[in-house]
């Protein structure tokens, strides 16, 4: 009996300990812009090796790029550090046939605004267009 008390909380335990360290931050509401409000999207950001930021954007009911903004063939996903002026290109945001999205990337950036953008091709190296969706991220 005692051996199987100590089992239980040894699991217990085990389940404690492992939740509090992997806790990740919730998801961080995207704005969406007012040409598109039916858009939706989240951002969650949690610590990666080397103090870097984890970061997936999920979004949801997003039009197909060219519908949103002529000539566009993809989003892009930026980062910005509070209090600098240049974005940072995080990658390109596919959306599927069911208007949904995820991007997972890692950035070394800790607190940073964050804008989706229809762009013409996945590498441009500035945002072109206005952002369809927004947040802060404050780590």
């Amino acid at each position: 009996m005692l051996k199987k008390r100590l089992w239980s909380c040894a699991i217990a335990l085990g389940w404690a300990i492992s939740s509090t360290s992997c806790a990740s931050a919730p998801p961080v509401r995207m704005l969406a812009s007012p040409d598109i409000p039916a858009a939706q999207g989240t951002i969650t950001a949690t610590s990666a090796e080397n103090n870097n930021t984890a970061v997936v954007v999920d979004v949801r009911h997003l039009a197909s790029p060219e519908r949103v903004q002529p000539g566009a063939t993809t989003y892009v996903v930026w980062a910005r550090a509070m209090g600098r002026d240049s974005y940072q290109n995080l990658g390109a945001l596919r959306v599927d046939s069911d208007l949904r999205g995820r991007l997972r990337t890692v950035t070394p950036l800790r607190s940073f605004d964050v804008i989706v953008t229809a762009e013409a091709s996945p590498t441009v190296t500035a945002p072109a267009n206005k952002g369809v969706l927004s947040a802060t991220i404050e780590r």
